[in-house]
This record gives C-alpha cells, sequence and structure tokens, in this order.
C-alpha cells in the first residue's frame, strides 16, 4: 500500500460516503460528485459486514473504479482483489479521471475473473447497457464461481443490460421481442445460471433503487429461460388460438 493509500486509509473508519449521504439526505444534486469522490452505491455498515460473513474466501470486484468499496472491505479484514479497465486517477476513465483513488485497483476487466474464481465476485452499479457485466457473470461461473454479490437496480434500471439480468434471473421475458425494440438485443432463450438468495437495502440516492442481492451458482440446466413472448402470444379472437 502507498504512502498516499495509507493516508486516505484512515478517513475510511468514518466511511465518508455514507455520512455525506446522511448529511445531505440522499439529495440528487450531491450525487454527481459523490460518484466521482467514492462510488455510486453507498455502502451501509449492515452490507459490509454481510460481505464480510459470507465472503471467507475474499472478494474479486470487477468495474471497481476508485476502489471505495474494496476499501472499506479490506479495513474489515475481507480479502479483496479489485479490477477496474481504467481505474482512478487513469484519464482514460471520465468519471474517476484525476480523482485519488481509495484502494491499489489493478488494470483489468471482466477477463480477470478466471484467475480468482475461488473468490466471491462483486459487481457495484455494472455500467448500464454494455455487455462486460454479463460476460463477467458467465466468465466466473464457467470457471466453477459460486457465489456473486451484485450491487445495483432491478431489470429496468440504470445498471447492467438485458442479457445480465436475464442470467440472474431478474427478466420473465425478452423486452426487446415483446415491445418491438429493434435497437435493443433478443435475448429469448438466455438461461439464468445465479439464483437470488438473499438481498438487503442500502441507503439510496433519490431516484434510484439500487440494493445489494446476493446470488448462488445454479448448475447448467437448472435456470429459467427466457421465452419469446411472440410464441406465448394469445389471439382469443381467432378460433384455435395457441395456448
Amino acid at each position: 500500500m502507498t504512502q498516499s493509500l495509507r493516508a486516505r486509509a484512515e478517513q475510511l473508519r468514518s466511511n465518508p460516503l455514507l455520512t455525506l449521504h446522511g448529511a445531505t439526505g440522499g439529495g440528487s444534486d450531491a450525487r454527481a460528485e459523490a460518484i466521482r469522490t467514492y462510488a455510486f452505491a453507498v455502502p451501509s455498515d449492515a452490507a459490509l459486514d454481510l460481505i464480510q460473513r459470507i465472503a471467507s474466501s475474499g472478494v474479486v470486484e470487477i468495474g471497481a473504479g476508485t476502489g471505495y468499496w474494496a476499501a472499506l472491505l479490506a479495513a474489515r479484514g475481507v480479502d479483496v482483489v479489485a479490477y477496474d479497465p481504467a481505474p482512478a486517477p487513469s484519464s482514460d476513465n471520465h468519471l474517476f479521471a484525476g480523482r485519488q483513488p481509495w484502494y491499489d485497483v489493478r488494470v483489468g476487466d471482466e477477463h480477470a475473473v478466471a484467475a480468482h474464481v475461488d473468490r466471491t465476485l462483486l459487481l457495484v452499479w455494472p455500467t448500464f447497457d454494455e455487455a462486460w457485466p454479463a460476460e463477467a457473470a458467465e466468465r466466473y461461473h464457467r470457471r466453477g464461481g459460486r457465489q456473486v454479490i451484485y450491487v445495483g437496480e432491478p431489470a429496468g434500471g440504470l445498471t447492467g443490460d438485458a442479457r445480465f439480468h436475464a442470467l440472474f434471473g431478474m427478466l420473465e421475458h425478452c423486452f426487446a421481442c415483446a415491445y418491438g425494440l429493434l435497437d435493443s438485443p433478443c435475448i429469448c432463450g438466455t438461461e439464468s445460471i445465479w439464483r437470488q438468495a438473499r438481498t438487503m437495502d442500502i441507503p439510496q440516492w433519490e431516484g434510484c433503487e439500487d440494493r445489494l442481492y446476493i446470488f448462488e451458482r445454479v448448475d447448467p440446466g437448472l435456470g429459467h429461460v427466457v421465452p419469446n413472448p411472440l410464441q406465448r402470444r394469445r389471439w382469443p379472437w381467432r378460433k384455435g388460438a395457441l395456448r
């Protein structure tokens, strides 16, 4: 740990993001700067304690940004390895360019999970409508990963894409086909490979619906398969309509 990170570790004792959230009442005006300085999601003590209890083999975080969640977990004794394609203060990351990191975040993307499948995978506010969160979850599963902690919004929110939520069993049908969304990918036939085991409320910024979710592995062939809504559509006025 560098001297700068050791100095910032002292600040972590008070969980400054949680303190800021409480002081501002979770108002949206403070959120943008809070994201750039700390993280998208606000970690409560209860959430951090829960992760500490269930991640006995350590944590691998992908998309760690400034490393705020990773640093708080490490301060609780959790063995954390954190990655981001462009961690703070990289100029390649428009959100965290020039910002001081809270943890030693390594340069790496979803491919990095392959070397850490013995750990619990942590995804905090994975990027909206991008493919990498789903790819991380799939790669981790293929290599034998057992547990994912996801901090973000439910399907239809601003974290992950449709395939990501389908893999976690959070989508009942394909929105692209159901509503004719030509600019959205079809996920019909996608099988869930993770099953929700627990969820926990966390402090939310105004307008956000993020929570902490814990998912356990589902072996291939045992998950929910997203059906094609067009094949299930009923036309009650037609004799012999499909049922």
